[in-house]
C-alpha cells in the first residue's frame, strides 16, 4: 500500500456526501421521464404499436415505466435515510442501504439493458423475456402467497396439490400465450421464452468484469447479511489511514449506482424521442 496515495477524511466525506446529494436529482429527472407521454414517432411509441395487435395496452411500455418509478422511490428513500434521519447530520445505515442502491442498479441496468438494440424485433424480443419471467415467477409465487394466507398445519397440507397443479396449469397457459405472441410478432418464441437471470441485464449490459457488475455481486452479498463482511466495513480503516473503509467502498457504490441511474436517464430519453432525433 505504501505506492498508493494518501486516503483523505475530508476529502472521502466530502465526495460521499455530494454523490449521495444527487439522488435527489436523478430520482425527479427519472420519475419526469416515466410520467410522459412517449410522442408519436418515438421509439417507444413505435414499439407499442407493434405489440398493441396482440396486447392491449402494450405491458411493454408500462414495465418499463415501472422499473423507471421503481428506481425513483429506491433513491427517494436513500435519500430521506442519509439527509432527514438526523437532520443536519450525515447519517449512513449501510445495511438499510445496501438492498436499497442493489435495487436502483438491477431497475437501471434493465432499462439500459432493454433499449440497448437499435433494432425493434430485439427490444420486442428482450421486453418480451423480461415479462415472460415475471409471469414465471408471479404463477410460481401464487402457491407460497395461498399457502401463506390459509396458514401452516392441515388445512394447508389438502390445499398443497391443488395448488401446485393450478400453478402448473397456469405456467402453460402464460408459455402457450407468449408463444403465440411472439410468432404474431414474428419473433423466436425460443428467444422470448428463454430464463432471464438477474445477472443477465448488468452483464450483457457493462460485461462481466465491469465495475457495476461487480457491484451488484457486492451488494447483492450485503443485502443478504454477509456478517464478516460488513463488520470488516463497519470496524477497519483504509490502511495507512485514519478514513473509515466503509465511507470509502459506499462513495465507490453510490457513484456506480448513480453512473448506471444516469445511463437509464439516457436510455429513457432515446425512448421517448424519434429516430430521426439521435435514437
Amino acid at each position: 500500500m505504501s505506492g498508493l496515495s494518501p486516503v483523505d477524511p475530508e476529502v472521502t466525506t466530502v465526495s460521499l456526501w455530494t454523490r449521495c446529494e444527487e439522488w435527489k436529482r436523478i430520482a425527479a429527472r427519472i420519475a419526469q421521464l416515466a410520467d410522459e407521454d412517449f410522442i408519436v414517432g418515438s421509439r417507444e411509441h413505435s414499439d407499442n404499436e407493434a405489440v398493441e395487435v396482440v396486447d392491449s395496452p402494450p405491458a411493454v411500455s408500462r414495465y418499463l415505466r415501472e422499473r423507471a418509478w421503481n428506481i425513483a422511490r429506491m433513491l427517494r428513500a436513500l435519500h430521506r435515510l442519509v439527509f432527514d434521519t438526523e437532520v443536519g447530520q450525515f447519517y449512513l445505515d449501510a445495511t438499510v442501504m445496501y438492498p436499497l442502491m442493489r435495487a436502483a442498479l438491477e431497475d437501471a441496468s434493465t432499462i439500459v439493458w432493454l433499449q440497448q438494440p437499435t433494432e425493434r424485433g430485439e427490444r420486442l424480443t428482450r421486453a418480451l423475456q423480461a415479462l415472460h419471467q415475471e409471469s414465471e415467477h408471479f404463477a410460481t409465487n401464487q402457491n407460497r402467497l395461498a399457502l401463506v394466507a390459509t396458514g401452516v398445519g392441515g388445512e394447508a397440507a389438502v390445499q398443497d396439490t391443488m395448488l401446485e397443479e393450478h400453478v402448473a396449469r397456469e405456467k402453460l397457459s402464460v408459455r402457450e400465450h407468449f408463444r403465440a405472441v411472439a410468432e404474431l410478432l414474428s419473433l423466436d418464441p425460443g428467444a422470448v421464452m428463454a430464463p432471464l437471470s438477474t445477472r443477465r441485464p448488468i452483464t450483457s449490459s457493462y460485461g462481466a468484469q465491469s465495475q457495476e457488475f461487480m457491484t451488484w455481486g457486492m451488494l447483492s452479498d450485503l443485502s443478504h447479511f454477509s456478517y464478516m463482511t460488513l463488520a470488516h466495513l463497519a470496524t477497519s480503516k483504509v490502511p495507512g489511514s485514519s478514513v473509515q473503509l466503509l465511507h470509502v467502498v459506499m462513495a465507490q457504490f453510490v457513484r456506480t449506482v448513480n453512473r448506471a441511474c444516469v445511463d437509464a436517464i439516457g436510455a429513457l430519453e432515446r425512448a421517448a424521442r424519434p429516430p430521426d432525433a439521435g435514437a
